[in-house]
């Protein structure tokens, strides 16, 4: 009998969030915001896990869900781990400089780096100087949620940061060549400066260099 209550009240509990409309919520939750959307019920956690189960939440990280399964992934990664911004390869793919396709999102940060995996994909986040995180950045929205994105100069300014042995500028036509790079890629010039001076790394002051004096990188 008691058991037949407990799974009435449970049965009630889910119900009662699954009326409520989830385009009118906050598409990313933590758990303290769930135990509030569930009410005065007993055995929240088990609750949450129970509509885990059965698709009705989604989660992102231990103690971060989502209520919606068709969200756009770029919009979920700062939330996911932050402060970040999208970049690296996965900018470059977003405004088409490079042909490959990002089978995963990422993203630059100020905290250690880190990884996540969960239904949307996996998310990959590197540490770049605190001097350089605000330069260059972009805010998006696409399907209702904003994010933050490298500008396309920012993007190539970040990935070949990561390039620790570019010593010329024919190392950056070569690494430009390796990454398939639009020829036509336009660079901001006031952006590429400002990495340059504080990124601090001889791959980035190549490619300020290259830029100034051929307009691009490929010839």
């Amino acid at each position: 009998m008691y058991i037949q209550i407990l799974m009435v009240a449970l049965d009630a509990t889910i119900l009662t969030f699954m009326s409520i409309n989830k385009d009118d919520l906050n598409p990313v939750v933590d758990t303290l915001q769930m135990k509030a959307l569930l009410g005065n019920t007993s055995d929240k956690r088990g609750k949450i896990a129970r509509m885990i189960r059965s698709g009705d939440l989604f989660p992102l990280r231990r103690g971060l869900y989502t209520t919606r399964r068709g969200l756009n992934p770029l919009g979920l990664a700062a939330s996911i781990y932050g402060p970040s911004y999208i970049s690296f390869e996965t900018a470059l793919s977003y405004y088409g400089l490079i042909p490959e396709a990002a089978y995963e999102v990422t993203s630059a940060t100020l905290k250690r780096p880190a990884e996540f995996q969960n239904v949307f994909g996996r998310f990959h986040y590197r540490r770049i100087p605190e001097n350089v995180y605000s330069i260059g950045i972009e805010r998006v929205t696409e399907s209702g949620l904003p994010f933050l994105i490298a500008s396309p100069t920012k993007a190539v300014c970040d990935r070949i940061a990561l390039e620790a042995r570019m010593r010329s500028m024919s190392d950056v036509k070569r690494w430009a060549e390796l990454m398939r790079l639009d020829e036509a890629t336009e660079f901001d010039s006031a952006i590429l400066h400002a990495c340059a001076e504080n990124y601090q790394r001889p791959a980035v002051r190549f490619l300020q260099r290259t830029v100034e004096k051929y307009g691009r990188i490929l010839p």
